[in-house]
């Protein structure tokens, strides 16, 4: 039941990442006024997926962490 609710939570997320990045490409100024070319837009992109990342590997790493203590007890 836990797994089934991770990987509902998995696809929300992942649902999420691509709304945003799909808004970062679509969105002709950023916030402070300047005018997106493509170098920017992915740079913008490179910080949003590494972030995302970053944030998969923290879930992956307490997931793995919680089985293990599950296995010792």
């Amino acid at each position: 039941m836990k797994t089934n609710g991770f990987k509902v939570f998995q696809i929300i997320q992942f649902i999420l990442f691509l709304a945003v990045s799909v808004f970062l490409f679509v969105r002709q100024v950023d916030g402070s006024g300047a005018e997106n070319t493509a170098e920017v837009k992915m740079i913008s992109f490179s910080i949003w997926l590494g972030f995302y990342l970053f944030l998969l590997a923290l879930e992956y790493g307490i997931r793995f962490l919680m089985v293990v203590v599950k296995k010792e007890k």
